[in-house]
């Protein structure tokens, strides 16, 4: 394989871990407070049993997709049995800066238990996630070439990349401040296992308005930690990068040297007997990366002949001299001195209406913090509670400019065996082609000892709060018996 070409396929693969797997949404989760899982969105929810273990490797699997951008199908236009790329659509759906993730969590291990007055919680999980923000005119003179820009300049600051593998293990507390607030707590420890991060990318590319070259003007940094072989030449530029011949899956899962730490924090506040308002602060917090280090530098300017629309983008000549080009100014550097790499913080805030006895509507305005920027979401819900059985979801959310994810979750208890799948945009399964958000979670766990003997004790002697109430009544001012599906 040519050079130029495998070396961009190495770091394509490396830039874009997951890329194409389901950042981690959970909206209609949230208020599913009768679900032992809502714990994983807000840690001050407990569970209405003493106890609960998730069912090993199967607690709650969880998978994500966005994009601020468009879909596959604002990008292809078919002709007669072919399907082609629709440049002009791309450009006209572009916003500035597109963020594109994704998210898996597989939690092998979970369980919940009272003890007194505190409700305590311990998970094991594996977590990949995705986060790569692009600088639309970057695409925009991709798509359309550089006549747009003749004269002028295109931007390509703020092009990033994080994109991590890591373990997790979680400790968690929540219990009653008073009888109206309650509070939760947990710490994440984080054993990193493979990284991708760009600290800073700035640069324009230039078009001469008479001939049409482009001139790029590029300062950027790449740091990985992955089992990387890089060959260099005697000017110390890269001339091909591997993944190491001894690298393996068991030395790569096993690797728990890069550590790292994140807290999370929630609170259930009870403005009155019907009205309820809840809050999170998810993954704050990042891991120090100090094994299989590897730091790129960009540093410099490339010239090459001008495009236009008419330009054949999928000319292997065109393609190769472009990828030489950039390839020539990337230095790698030896650096052992590590560095951090933060995770994505999330915020969770929304409020809960009691309608009957069995049903309530709620709110929730969900943000991720990425690079300085806010990425919002907006939920409305109607939930179920206070069956013995069933906790269901049906929700509606706004999030990148799409308006039609309908969501659902479904928690169903057989015995000691409780069950839940859930997803914030169910329509998105039936066109793909056509959505920008695309989640689901399920599981399996066990609630061994769930009775009334344990629910009447726990009735007398917890004021237990919750947006969604058990459904026994926590209160002593409100003890009456279950109510039955």
């Amino acid at each position: 394989m040519n050079r130029g070409v495998k070396i961009l396929s190495v770091l394509l693969v490396v830039f874009s871990i997951n890329f194409n797997v389901f950042s981690q949404q959970d909206n209609t989760l949230f208020f599913m407070h009768e679900l032992p899982q809502a714990n994983f969105v807000n840690p001050a929810v407990a569970a209405t049993c003493k106890l609960f273990v998730g069912f090993p490797a199967l607690s709650s699997v969880a998978a994500n997709y966005s994009n601020t951008a468009l879909s596959l199908q604002d990008a292809l236009v078919k002709k007669g049995d072919s399907l082609y790329w629709n440049p002009d659509n791309v450009v006209s759906n572009l916003h500035g800066k597109e963020l594109i993730t994704s998210d898996v969590n597989l939690t092998l291990f979970t369980m919940g238990l009272h003890f007194k007055r505190y409700y305590f919680t311990f998970s094991v999980n594996e977590r990949a996630t995705v986060y790569n923000m692009i600088q639309s005119e970057m695409i925009e003179l991709a798509w359309e070439g550089n006549t747009r820009f003749a004269g002028d300049q295109a931007n390509v600051s703020g092009t990033r990349v994080n994109a991590g593998n890591f373990h997790e293990f979680a400790f968690g507390a929540s219990t009653d401040i008073n009888d109206r607030f309650r509070l939760g707590v947990r710490t994440k420890f984080l054993f990193g296992l493979g990284n991708v991060y760009t600290p800073k990318t700035t640069g324009y590319i230039f078009t001469d308005e008479n001939s049409y070259a482009l001139n790029l003007l590029l300062s950027s940094e790449i740091r990985s930690s992955l089992p990387l072989d890089v060959e260099v030449d005697e000017d110390g530029k890269v001339t091909d990068v591997d993944i190491r011949d001894d690298a393996s899956f068991s030395n790569y899962f096993m690797n728990f040297h890069n550590f790292g730490i994140a807290l999370d924090a929630g609170f259930i506040f009870k403005t009155d007997d019907k009205t309820t308002i809840s809050g999170s602060l998810l993954d704050f917090g990042g891991i120090f990366w100090n094994t299989e280090l590897n730091r790129f530098i960009s540093d410099g300017v490339i010239s090459y002949a001008g495009t236009t629309k008419d330009t054949e983008f999928d000319d292997p000549d065109y393609f190769q001299i472009l990828v030489d080009s950039l390839v020539d100014i990337v230095t790698p550097v030896l650096d052992s001195s590590g560095y951090m790499g933060p995770l994505v913080p999330k915020v969770y805030v929304g409020a809960t209406r009691e309608i009957s006895g069995h049903l309530n509507a709620g709110v929730l305005v969900r943000t991720e913090i990425y690079r300085n920027r806010l990425h919002p979401s907006l939920t409305l819900s109607a939930n179920t509670f206070n069956y013995k059985t069933l906790n269901a979801s049906i929700s509606y959310t706004i999030q990148n400019g799409e308006f039609t994810n309908i969501g659902a979750g479904i928690g169903l208890k057989a015995g000691p065996v409780h069950f839940h799948i859930i997803s914030d945009n169910i329509p998105g399964f039936f066109r793909l082609d056509n959505t920008r958000n695309l989640n689901i979670r399920f599981g399996l766990s066990f609630v061994p000892g769930c009775d009334e003997k344990f629910k009447t004790k726990s009735s007398s002697k917890s004021k237990d709060i919750r947006a969604i109430p058990c459904y026994y009544s926590p209160y002593k001012s409100d003890r009456k018996k279950p109510r039955k599906r």
